[in-house]
Parts: structure tokens; sequence; C-alpha cells
């Protein structure tokens, strides 16, 4: 992908998170990034197209961003909770909307979401619950893929933002409690003494 149409995706990105999808025209996007109309068609046919490259976008981003943190071989629990601090960083900048008018309008844009939960999310937290059983803290009389893809299909909730949000509950909030809701689930006596460990240390405003 060549350096100006990065630059344009990730300037797309940053008005989505901010403003939502649906509520954000084409003529609004120019105006914003101080292009014409005709610039921005040459790289998009519609806004549809837009939406899902610029999806495609940030989750090639996420997806290195996770991958660079895998690369780290951490503990199978410290490999957990840096990508929950990713997550969150993320999710605490995300429009209310933008998960459900992904849903309801785009669905090609939604479909490539689907896509990276059900492959790239599930592979990573079954590589996770294999990792931490070799240690010694998770569970082996586990169905690894059955309990990674529950984890990954529970964060379709944030796409029912409308939900919880009039109750003053974040996206990152659902997130780490369904993290912790995991990990507990999946660890033996000794994860979770040190999911409690990791608990102590851990910001409280997660």
């Amino acid at each position: 992908m060549e350096e100006k149409v990065k630059l344009i995706l990730r300037q797309v990105r940053d008005i989505f998170m901010r403003f939502g999808l649906k509520s954000v025209t084409m003529d609004d996007l120019c105006r914003e990034l101080s292009i014409s109309k005709k610039t921005l068609y040459q790289h998009v046919s519609d806004k549809n197209d837009l939406v899902k490259k610029a999806v495609e976008f940030e989750i090639d981003r996420d997806q290195c961003e996770i991958s660079d943190i895998i690369g780290k071989n951490l503990s199978a629990m410290d490999e957990l909770f840096e990508i929950a601090s990713t997550v969150e960083e993320k999710l605490n900048n995300l429009h209310p909307s933008i998960l459900y008018d992904m849903q309801k309008y785009y669905p090609e844009a939604w479909a490539v979401m689907s896509r990276h939960r059900n492959e790239f999310i599930v592979k990573t937290m079954s590589n996770n619950i294999l990792k931490g059983q070799e240690e010694g803290i998770f569970r082996r009389d586990i169905d690894v893929k059955i309990i990674s893809l529950l984890f990954a299909m529970k964060i379709e909730l944030l796409a029912d933002n409308m939900m919880y949000a009039h109750l003053g509950i974040k996206p990152a909030q659902i997130y780490f409690e369904n993290l912790k809701y995991h990990v507990r689930g999946i660890s033996n006596e000794a994860g979770l003494r040190a999911l409690e460990k990791k608990l102590e240390s851990k910001n409280p405003n997660l």
C-alpha cells in the first residue's frame, strides 16, 4: 500500500474513531482531510469501500502490535495483560456507535472484523492457553478451541454499546472483566495465584 493511501486511511480512521461511521459523510471527510472528492475517489469507490479499507488498515496495525507482544516471549499471564493494555487504549478512544454502525450499515467491513475475530483472535487466544498449560498455570481439562472461540465471540458485546453506555460502563471495562472471567475459568491453583498477583499491580482504572 502506497504511503499516500496509508496517510489518508490513518486520518480517516482517526475521524471515524471520533465521530463514528454513519454520521460522517464523504464531504465531511474531504473537508477534514483538505482534499478533493476526486482525490479521495482515486483510492476508493464509495463510502462502503472506504470504511472497509479503513477497517483493514486498523486490523493490520492491531495484528502487528499483538504479534510484537507475542514476539517478546512473555509468560502467558503477562502476555494477556500486555495485549489487554493495548486493547484498552483503543477502546477508550472508540466512538460509542462505531461497532454498532459497522455491523448494521457496513456489512463488508463487519465481515472483515468478524474474520479477524474468528481467525486471528481465536488463534492468539488458543496459543496463549497452550503456553499457559505448558507453564503449569492453565488447566488441561478444557477444550482450547471452544474456550478461545467463546472469548472471541464475547467481544461482539462491544457492538452493543448502546445497551450499556447509558449505565456509564465503558467498552474497556467490559473487555477487562471478560478477560478476568476468562483467566479464572481456565486457571488451576497456580494460575489463580498468578492472576491475583497480577491484579494487585494492575492499574485499577482498567
